[in-house]
């Protein structure tokens, strides 16, 4: 067996392994609860559904709407975690470090300050444009304030993750303010602020769920330039890539899956930090297969978390984003002392 089969193969694995996983907690996902739904009840309710069975319900209208909104959060995030850690060769890059969430959680919460019906059933495209445009708001200032800081001669791209996490943390505090000054506002706007993925928001997936798909076939269409852009811009240009137009389009389309997925159920963070790192020793530094299996197993880390938040303290539920903070933060020093304590370059090659 050559070297290029040896890949091929592991990326198989790699895509296997992922797919399992994800069926394995969905499986998990549908069956327990507060109620114990049995696979044959599953199955049964899957093909032949009779309203009048309490488990049937609990499927169709709670936990399959839960589990869908948990799979589709999880995947933009780790496919937009995956583009952005490429682009700038930073393995500590993620749509929250990057200020994205904190952008669009902001514009919805500032949005609907200035007008409540913003938050109206009937406004659901509104609100989507509001978390799009939001996300975009809080890239483009994390990278201007990197700019600033000299982010050109910073070979380790110190500056662009301090950036994201001061214009995480400004923007932020500005969405608490805002929330604070109103009691009723707050009070609707605190359990999405703050990530929750729940089946109340199943019309927002409905709203939303394409733009997601659109932006992913985007990336796979450009994984063959960005995996030659990771070689080198000089290299990359030499093969007819256009460097800077792929980047920029790479970049804006990972913002708009991310803010795609806050639209919908509000910041989930660290998905898009962590799940990369998980994925690349299965599947390699490619940015093709590495999309697929994050996206994959970013469904399914998602899919653990909110179980996890459902059945940690029952009969108490968590926020899916606590969770995710919670296990992030573990990633998070992980990730700090393979590439910047134990004298590696930390960038991504």
């Amino acid at each position: 067996m050559n070297y290029g089969e040896g890949v091929l193969r592991r990326q198989r694995l790699g895509l296997m392994l992922g797919a399992g996983g994800l069926l394995l907690a969905l499986g998990l996902n549908l069956s327990l609860g507060a109620r114990w739904i049995a696979p044959d009840t599953l199955v049964g309710a899957l093909y032949e559904f009779d309203p009048d069975q309490l488990d049937h319900f609990l499927l169709w209208f709670q936990r399959i709407p839960r589990a869908l909104i948990a799979i589709y959060t999880g995947a933009m995030m780790a496919c937009a975690g995956v583009v952005l850690q490429s682009l700038m060769r930073n393995p500590l890059t993620s749509p929250a470090t990057l200020g994205v969430n904190a952008g669009a959680t902001l514009l919805v919460v500032l949005g609907a300050a200035l007008w409540p019906q913003l938050l109206s059933p009937e406004n659901l495209v509104a609100q989507g444009i509001t978390a799009l445009a939001g996300g975009v708001f809080g890239a483009v200032l994390a990278l201007t304030v990197a700019r600033l800081a000299g982010m050109a001669q910073d070979p380790r791209g110190f500056s662009l993750i301090l950036a994201g996490a001061l214009v995480a943390m400004l923007l932020s505090g500005v969405t608490q303010a805002i929330l604070l000054s109103d009691p009723q506002r707050r009070s609707d706007l605190l359990g999405w602020a703050s990530g929750n993925i729940n089946h109340v928001y199943a019309d927002r997936l409905a709203a939303f769920w394409w733009i997601g798909v659109i932006c992913c076939g985007v990336l796979l269409l450009l994984s063959r330039s960005l995996n030659l852009i990771l070689l080198g811009a000089d290299k990359a240009s030499s093969t007819g890539v256009n460097v800077p137009l792929v980047s920029r389009v790479a970049m804006l389309v990972s913002v708009f899956a991310a803010a795609s997925a806050v639209a919908v159920c509000g910041p989930v963070g660290f998905i898009g930090l962590v799940v990369p790192h998980i994925a690349r020793p299965l599947l390699g530094a490619a940015v093709g297969p590495l999309l697929l299996g994050s996206t994959l197993i970013g469904a399914g880390l998602c899919l653990m978390a909110d179980l996890t938040a459902r059945m940690a303290f029952q009969p108490y539920t968590l926020h899916t984003g606590v969770v995710m903070d919670l296990l992030g933060g573990l990633f998070f020093v992980a990730i700090i002392r393979q590439h910047y304590l134990s004298g590696r370059a930390g960038r991504l090659t």
